[in-house]
């Protein structure tokens, strides 16, 4: 069996991608979708255009951390176009916003609440399954395991509560509101712990913040493979959680233009001071590659263009 993790170059946003082929079975696992705008050049590697390039009749399980547009806009381009068996996610829209008619993409915040209420809609419009994730959940898939860490319940609450006082009639007068659910889904993102062997091998980190990872101390163990949390943020990862983890292989996933000012020169550096991982970028200056894979059965790791 082999089990490889693709993550892709979408530019500035995550979108990685699980294969695990067994003979001539094989399963397609996918964590989140990167930006539906992320195609300015040549060296990205849409969601979609991974799909097709690699003949991916289907995908088994969609994952989705949160509804930052830089993690489902290219979710959303791909839905309908090939079978998905699973979506799992773990924060509904309220029915009044459901209902509504939102389509703004004036800002951010607005593009990614749009997108999220037209992913949902199409979704259930073509029947695919989906699945509220309320807590912890671990599923199998050909002998790999997959554990989906979820947030503090408190701050999962108040994102659902200010949601729902979320008033689709005066959404310019909210923008202090707005800038709170903004903020509130980085700390109410999902974390996926990868387990091969029956060891961790791989953590998925999305946007956490340092204060996710306090449940899970001692639980996790230490990682071949740690994707650096928000894109590259050095406010998000401290000497304790690094020592714990002691990964060999950091993935930061994010783009050369420094898009909110990430990846913060520091992140690296601290990598570097406190672990022996070496650190690999998704898109850097004058890189060439669309992919990073990681063969997880002997850690090999390639630059694919």
């Amino acid at each position: 069996m082999k089990c490889v993790i693709d993550f892709l170059n979408v530019g500035f946003g995550e979108a990685t991608v699980i294969r695990i082929i067994d003979g001539e079975q094989s399963s397609c696992l996918v964590v989140d979708g990167g930006d539906v705008d992320s195609l300015k050049n040549s060296r990205r590697c849409s969601l979609e255009q991974y799909v097709r390039e690699h003949a991916i009749e289907k995908i088994d399980v969609l994952i989705l951390t949160h509804f930052h547009k830089d993690h489902i806009g290219g979710v959303l381009a791909m839905l309908g176009k090939l079978p998905i068996e699973q979506m799992l996610f773990h924060v509904m829209l309220p029915i009044h916003i459901m209902q509504s008619d939102l389509d703004d993409h004036s800002t951010p915040m607005l593009a990614s609440l749009s997108l999220y209420k037209m992913l949902l809609t199409k979704a259930n419009r073509l029947g695919i399954p989906m699945r509220l994730i309320k807590e912890r959940h671990t599923f199998n898939e050909r002998g790999v395991s997959f554990s989906l860490l979820t947030p503090d319940q408190g701050k999962l609450q108040l994102l659902c509560d200010e949601l729902d006082k979320l008033d689709m009639a005066q959404l310019d007068q909210q923008q202090q509101r707005l800038s709170h659910i903004d903020r509130l889904l980085n700390e109410t993102a999902l974390a996926v712990l990868i387990r091969y062997n029956g060891e961790s091998a791989a953590l998925l980190t999305s946007d956490v913040g340092l204060d996710f990872w306090e449940p899970y101390e001692g639980e996790i163990g230490r990682v071949r493979l740690l994707q650096a949390p928000h894109h590259g943020d050095a406010g998000c990862i401290s000497q304790r959680l690094l020592k714990s983890l002691s990964p060999q292989m950091v993935v930061v996933s994010a783009d050369d233009e420094g898009t909110y000012q990430l990846p913060q020169p520091e992140f690296e550096a601290f990598i570097r001071e406190h672990s022996q991982a070496e650190v690999y970028y998704t898109e850097a200056e004058a890189s060439t590659h669309r992919i990073i894979r990681i063969d997880i059965n002997d850690w090999r790791l390639d630059l694919i263009r």
